[in-house]
């Protein structure tokens, strides 16, 4: 019987992979590289409920993930560390921004509220220079590897093909549908192929013909570390720059990226710098609006590739080649996302019914 072949080992296709591991057809997973090597690897694995722009179904998948995860928590199969997330003011204006927003989120059953400068401090911020923040104490931050070895862990025993250091080099399609797939050890005839490539996911999009509007930017990190031990939420600036506690005494730094506006199509296999600017950028920050991370030293850095969308959303569900399914465009929350993502492409790839407002809000047919 052919199965149906998974391009991509990241957080999603593995997610996938789990959930259509009672398929009745085979499950062939393909990775070019290591389980979680691309942007998996170089996320900084955020759950959270957190929205700049609160849409309800965005909300939903929110939702759907959580009932996922929080069981495996509970259990100690995977690890949360609850730091929430300081979306900080400027200035007045970006604080009435926020206050709206936190009413928003507060209507989707979100906890959120607004803090002024005062409490702000208390999360290590110079209350003099903030104009206040958005608090959502019940995000935090996860890790993807463990997420990824409990999916294909649970996958392969249940009988999914989990086959690495195996690049897919072409989709055959015969009369406008998948018949295979090409790979680097030959052909393997398939009923169903999905792309959960990641940044590759335009690359696979054109193996087939199909045209998707995706394009990338670059997400550099930096970790820095202190002696002395100290937390931190996750701290976001309206200009992208972030900041994460990590464990005892380090803190991962990055920014956000282009907009979609500005972002274009990369290569993910280029080699990539930290550009010398972020590390002003990042010092700057520290020194005018973050005492706490006074005295901090780079320790690491990397620089990762994110997929993004027009509209912020994710890309999943079918296409117009029949057989060809899409699961990409995570807008850096792939994370937070992985397992509604894997539970509902799976659904629809089983042919059940699925959510409606999902499905439109999901659906590679809103870019026609």
């Amino acid at each position: 019987m052919d199965p149906v072949v998974i391009i991509g080992g990241g957080v999603i296709g593995a997610s996938l992979a789990f959930h259509l591991r009672s398929h009745p057809r085979p499950v062939v997973l393909y990775e070019r590289d290591a389980l979680g090597s691309g942007t998996s690897g170089d996320s900084v694995a955020l759950f959270v409920w957190h929205q700049s722009t609160p849409d309800r179904s965005s909300h939903a998948l929110r939702a759907r993930s959580w009932e996922q995860y929080a069981p495996l928590i509970d259990d100690e199969t995977l690890s949360f560390e609850q730091i929430g997330t300081l979306d900080v003011a400027s200035d007045e204006a970006e604080a009435d921004e926020l206050r709206a927003v936190t009413a928003e989120l507060d209507e989707l059953g979100v906890e959120a509220s607004f803090l002024g400068p005062d409490a702000v401090a208390d999360h290590g911020l110079d209350p003099a220079a903030v104009s206040g923040a958005m608090w959502t104490p019940e995000d935090g931050y996860l890790d993807p590897s463990e997420i990824i070895q409990h999916y294909v862990r649970e996958a392969t025993d249940a009988g999914v093909t989990v086959e690495t250091q195996t690049a897919v080099t072409d989709v055959v399609t015969e009369g406008g549908r998948v018949t295979g797939v090409e790979t680097e050890n030959g052909t393997r005839s398939a009923a169903a192929v999905v792309n959960a490539a990641g940044p590759w996911a335009p690359d696979v999009n054109e193996m087939v013909g199909v045209s998707l509007p995706f394009r990338h930017n670059r997400g550099p990190v930096v970790v820095l570390q202190k002696d002395e031990p100290f937390d931190l939420p996750f701290v976001q600036f309206s200009d992208g720059l972030y900041f994460r506690g990590e464990g005892r005494n380090q803190a991962l730094a990055g920014n956000f990226g282009a907009s979609y506006a500005e972002a274009t199509r990369l290569s993910p296999t280029d080699a990539r710098s930290v550009d010398h600017q972020f590390y002003l950028d990042i010092e700057d920050r520290i020194r005018e609006r973050i005492p706490r991370l006074d005295g901090v030293e780079l320790v690491n850095e990397w620089v990762g590739v994110r997929t993004l969308t027009p509209d912020g959303a994710p890309v999943v569900g079918t296409t117009a080649v029949d057989g060809f399914f899409v699961a990409a465009g995570m807008n850096g929350l792939g994370i937070t996302l992985a397992p509604a993502v894997g539970s509902y492409l799976a659904e629809v790839i089983a042919g059940d019914a699925v959510d409606a407002d999902l499905e439109t809000f999901l659906s590679p047919a809103r870019f026609s």
